[in-house]
């Protein structure tokens, strides 16, 4: 038995410097991880992506509506949020995010300006066609776009 027992002697100075290497291994997984999400948020890597900007483009004529209020769903990091659009028989009138509870608009602090400029677009364009928005929240003025154009379908005669 006293043969197989061993006695490891770390010098200090090896166990200090062991120890940076792992945590600073760590924080730059961390950040790597965590830093690189897909978010709105526009990074500042030099290039200025909020003047560049996407079209949707689709091939509908004037579409008729029959008159009422439609709602679509969405969900955020597990929450539901219904997209309310309001139409006429040939205009949409408004269109509404209900049910946005502030954990949502902390954690998607560009839902709401996303949303006021697409609301704006879509009103004033009669449609979700031909709608251009900045290029810093594409994911989430295309998940816009896609509730929206969701319950105009339901609306369509």
């Amino acid at each position: 038995m006293s043969g197989s027992t061993r006695i490891v002697v770390i010098p200090l100075k090896k166990l200090i410097i062991m120890v940076c290497v792992i945590a600073a291994l760590i924080i730059l997984a961390a950040i790597f991880i965590f830093g690189g999400s897909s978010s709105d948020a526009a990074k500042s890597t030099g290039v200025n992506i909020s003047t560049s900007t996407d079209t949707v483009k689709k091939n509908t004529s004037c579409p008729t509506y029959s008159p009422g209020v439609y709602t679509s769903s969405i969900l955020l990091n597990g929450t539901p949020i219904d997209i309310q659009v309001t139409v006429d028989s040939d205009n949409i009138n408004n269109i509404e995010m209900v049910n946005l509870s502030e954990s949502v608009q902390t954690m998607y602090p560009m839902l709401n300006s996303s949303f006021d400029e697409i609301k704006t677009a879509v009103i004033n364009n009669g449609s979700t066609d031909n709608i251009t928005y900045n290029a810093s929240s594409k994911y989430t003025a295309t998940m816009l776009l896609s509730a929206i154009d969701s319950a105009l379908a339901k609306a369509r005669n």
